[in-house]
């Protein structure tokens, strides 16, 4: 550009041309303005006119101090996204009592798309689309990106689920349950723990009605007997068959040495073989065998156990 000194030499018609020009290229020169500064600056005198500092309108506005001070200064690379300013700056607005739409001018300019060789309506979308801009509740990009999360999902789980079948960990059918003839017959080491523990089936005994026995008993006001010491002494193998009527019974096979339990009577006890001398003691005291059986023995004996009748109570 020539200077004004040497434009003006030039006199009539040439001179004024020349000074017409210089104007126009000058402006041409220079670069555009940024708008973000004159909005900056009316931003920054409407704030000092109402008597605001930054952390004054911040509080007020709830707009953070970095982001209303980037705005006052033209830091346009501090400011938050174009959706955030686009709810801020008419907040701004309104707060300070300016014409609305005068901060417009802070939203960054949208650059012309550009055509190589792509089609003109898909071009903008591909432009402005980003994995961060889906909203899988109001587009249908985030419908599909769900749909495609779903299927590979059930994808890896039916592969996990072929891998586990044939490695035989996958159980592919249910199991069946028990016939009805194996369900109603109780299983063998169920019954031999019974037997040598009956007090572990209470509904067995239940059925049998002992607790209403011991109740009616103790209404009518008949009380069993109490509870006593069982104590056998064997000195060769025998065979213990062992019940009483309150449920409890026990069957040893080549049982030898010293046995010791507390029942409650009555009782009934069968040795095979017979004792050859005193192997049953209730209480510390010898039980002796029936008559007819000797290797059957009650406790207590028959004798005790009979209710006597009137008449032969009268007897002398």
């Amino acid at each position: 550009m020539a200077p004004s000194w040497f434009v003006s030499s030039f006199p009539g018609p040439l001179g004024r041309w020349l000074r017409r020009a210089q104007p126009v290229a000058a402006a041409a020169a220079e670069p555009p303005a940024d708008p973000l500064l004159t909005v900056g600056l009316m931003l920054r005198r409407h704030r000092e006119a109402r008597g605001l500092s930054l952390r004054q309108l911040a509080n007020e506005t709830r707009i953070s101090t970095p982001v209303l001070e980037a705005l006052e200064r033209g830091w346009r690379e501090r400011l938050p996204e174009t959706a955030y300013l686009r709810t801020m700056l008419p907040l701004l607005e309104q707060h300070l009592a300016m014409p609305a739409g005068s901060m417009a001018n802070a939203l960054p300019q949208q650059a012309p798309p550009v055509h190589d060789g792509w089609d003109s309506s898909r071009q903008p979308f591909l432009s402005r689309f980003t994995p961060g801009s889906i909203d899988v509740f109001t587009t249908w990009q985030g419908s599909v990106l769900y749909a495609l999360i779903s299927l590979g999902l059930l994808y890896g789980l039916n592969i996990q689920q072929q891998r586990l079948a044939a490695a035989n960990q996958l159980t592919l059918r249910p199991v069946s349950p028990l016939p009805l003839a194996m369900q109603d017959g109780p299983a063998e080491a169920n019954d031999e723990l019974l037997k040598a523990y009956p007090e572990l089936r209470p509904l067995r005994l239940a059925e049998r009605g002992v607790a209403m026995q011991r109740l009616r008993g103790l209404e009518s006001g008949n009380a069993m007997p109490s509870a006593g010491v069982l104590r056998l002494q064997l000195a060769e193998p025998t065979r213990i068959d062992l019940s009483s009527e309150s449920g409890e019974r026990t069957q040893l096979q080549a049982a030898r040495g010293e046995l010791v339990l507390q029942m409650q009577p009555p009782i009934q006890l069968q040795l095979n073989p017979a004792p050859s001398r005193p192997a049953v003691f209730w209480d510390g005291q010898a039980v002796k065998a029936e008559a007819t059986q000797p290797g059957r023995f009650r406790i207590p004996p028959a004798a005790e156990t009979a209710v006597p009748s009137p008449a032969a109570g009268s007897r002398p």
